[in-house]
């Protein structure tokens, strides 16, 4: 069985419970075809690089799935006629190493410091 990370956003209305019926609905396929989801990530809501259908934001969710390739169409199939999905994206896992936390979930520093503009800019 190969790995595959999969992503989709959705509309920033959605309530949770929503979201998990869609990360059920991906579990639920995943698993009748014979494969399990490794990982789920619920990134929250977060802005868009630029507006999809008029919305600004939307509900990130990273996926990691290990399934045959064949269930990876099914997957992409099912996203494509939920209307509540804006985009989604699904690549392979080439390196085990990759299956980890994304930077996503990793703490942000706490403490920054302030530096003026002009400090630590000097020749």
């Amino acid at each position: 069985m190969l790995q595959y990370e999969t992503i989709f956003v959705t509309d920033p209305n959605l309530s949770d419970a929503d979201i998990d019926e869609m990360v059920q609905l991906v579990d639920q396929i995943t698993i009748a075809a014979g494969g399990k989801v490794l990982k789920v990530e619920r990134w929250g809501k977060r802005r868009l690089a630029y507006p999809i259908d008029h919305r600004e934001e939307g509900i990130y969710v990273l996926m990691t799935l290990e399934c045959p390739p064949e269930h990876v169409k099914e997957v992409d199939r099912r996203y494509r006629m939920n209307d509540r999905i804006l985009r989604h994206l699904t690549v392979r896992v080439e390196d085990e190493s990759q299956l980890g936390p994304s930077p996503m979930m990793k703490p942000r520093p706490a403490d920054r410091e302030e530096v003026p503009m002009d400090q630590g800019l000097t020749p």
